[in-house]
């Protein structure tokens, strides 16, 4: 049976918020692995790097020459200070300070290649990011009058995505502002559910043009309003827990940036303030309401699946975090829990809004 132009039109616009979380979620791992690396400030300006838009790779680039030609904005450390060409131009045989101005933004001016291309991946898949994002928003504004809703959210995602640009700059110019970098991470994990919102949804109309929709037993409503309670009383947790995972986390770049990235991490965690026990306790409580949850969902198609596969994100996520407790925080881990709490946050908004559509169906 061919599709239906309805069940084309929402398989390319769930093709592209696909795409959208997927790039989110590596995002989000992304930013994590530049915090786990120290290389924030790879790339000391925004948006280009060292005034380039391919970021150097050797250190002859960011270093003055003669007979070299530079092209207005481009950087150079000299003296321990980072300058930029007021103007294209070609060097002669003497250094012209002339021809330069010292970046003011910040003080940091080092070089180190390994730092500055974690930093440009991570900034390009934040740009990748926003090609789908934008489409997606196009594509539903083109069908506004049909899903309003979907054409709305999208919108606020894409104002979202640019917000998040903006603050990455503020980030930058700030030299890596501590609550500056939580407040990035927050959006992110904002811009997640938006798009996840919006992807059940999307989700669910072309399964049900395309003839692929679950099938649901009738006379269940009692159990779906419990299980749609339920999930979101574990977002609610789990934002909390997120929350004072972040504060954790910026304890611990503080010991980071008072020891050194590669310092010896065994007392640690006795350094650390009595927050992160609150946070390691909190993981039980949302496992325990994740079981819960997951037991009152037999006998509900769609649901239980959804429920089940958040209990083992949640147990895996809490595993780590417990393997970082016991093993002086290694760096490795660190991306990986953050990886984990992003996914549990996906799946947990869409299992959300699954129950609630199929609440409103009912």
């Amino acid at each position: 049976m061919p599709h239906s132009p309805t069940t084309k039109w929402t398989a390319v616009l769930r093709r592209l918020l696909q795409a959208s979380i997927v790039l989110t979620l590596l995002v989000i791992l992304a930013g994590s692995v530049v915090r786990m690396t120290g290389s924030g400030m790879g790339c000391p300006d925004w948006p280009t790097c060292f005034g380039l838009i391919v970021p150097p790779t050797q250190e002859a680039q960011v270093t003055w020459a003669p007979n070299t030609f530079y092209g207005q904005g481009q950087m150079i450390v000299r003296n321990d200070t980072l300058w930029i060409a007021d103007a294209a131009f070609t060097s002669s045989e003497a250094y012209d300070g002339a021809h330069w101005t010292p970046y003011t933004r910040h003080d940091y001016a080092v070089f180190n290649p390994v730092h500055t291309w974690i930093e440009y991946i991570n900034r390009l898949l934040g740009a990748l990011l926003g090609l789908p994002v934008l489409l997606a928003t196009a594509w539903t504004l083109w069908r506004i009058k049909a899903h309003p809703k979907w054409a709305l959210t999208m919108l606020a995602a894409l104002l979202l995505l640019g917000f998040e640009a903006w603050l990455g700059k503020v980030v930058v110019d700030g030299n890596l502002i501590p609550h500056q970098i939580t407040y990035h991470m927050a959006g992110a994990f904002g811009l997640l559910g938006l798009l996840t919102a919006v992807y059940r949804s999307v989700s669910s109309e072309w399964e049900l043009h395309a003839l692929k929709a679950e099938v649901e037993v009738e006379g269940l409503e009692d159990d779906r309003r419990l299980l749609f309670r339920l999930f979101l009383g574990l977002i609610a947790l789990l934002s909390i827990q997120i929350v004072m995972g972040t504060q954790v986390r910026e304890e611990v770049d503080a010991l980071v940036k008072l020891f050194g990235l590669e310092a010896d991490r065994s007392d640690w965690i006795a350094q650390l303030p009595a927050g992160l026990l609150v946070h390691r306790s909190f993981s039980l409580l949302i496992l325990g309401l994740s079981y819960w949850t997951y037991r009152k969902s037999f006998g509900l198609a769609g649901l239980k699946a959804r429920a089940a596969v958040v209990l083992y994100a949640l147990l895996a996520e809490t595993a780590l975090g417990a393997a970082m407790y016991y093993f002086a925080i290694p760096r490795f881990m660190q991306p990986a829990h953050l990886l984990l709490s992003a996914i549990s946050w996906f799946l947990l908004v869409d299992g959300a809004f699954k129950a609630w559509l199929m609440l409103r169906k009912g």
